[in-house]
């Protein structure tokens, strides 16, 4: 997939768009989310990258006001697509979404082998808080757990 030359767009996720999410997550992810998990979703932030009428991305955050906390559960960009800034297109429209929410933390995790991804939350100014390890038997089941702070 090259880049047609047009901008996509970000806009907010609706359920029709879900088999075209599933499929980047089954392309991304080798633990994947089935269709129940994505539905509470639209009740928070979720945001697609759209060119031409394909979703070539998707973030996912869960964000409470009161604690004025947020976890970003899911980045995910189409393979073919990958490179050319949507990840950091959709990072940074959520962020700022965050920010007009008066969020003052956001936290996400990251396996241990997506170095891409941890310097690209790195860019946004997230911080490793430490390295979890969920088993102790498999190493690529450890993640750092990052956390950006708004000033």
């Amino acid at each position: 997939m090259q880049p047609t030359g047009t901008q996509g767009v970000i806009r907010a996720a609706q359920p029709p768009d879900l088999p075209q999410v599933m499929e980047v997550e089954r392309l991304c992810f080798s633990r994947q989310w089935n269709e129940n998990q994505f539905r509470p979703a639209f009740q928070d932030l979720f945001l697609v990258y759209e060119e031409d009428g394909k979703i070539l991305g998707f973030i996912i955050v869960c964000s409470c006001e009161v604690a004025r906390r947020a976890v970003i559960m899911r980045v995910a960009v189409h393979p073919q697509a990958q490179g050319q800034g949507i990840a950091s297109r959709l990072m940074a429209q959520a962020l700022a979404i965050l920010r007009d929410r008066k969020i003052r933390t956001v936290e996400l995790d990251v396996e241990i082998p997506k170095i891409d991804a941890k310097r690209l939350y790195e860019k946004f100014g997230f911080k490793t808080l430490k390295i979890v390890h969920e088993d102790a038997d498999y190493e690529n089941e450890a993640f750092y757990l990052m956390q950006l702070r708004f000033a």
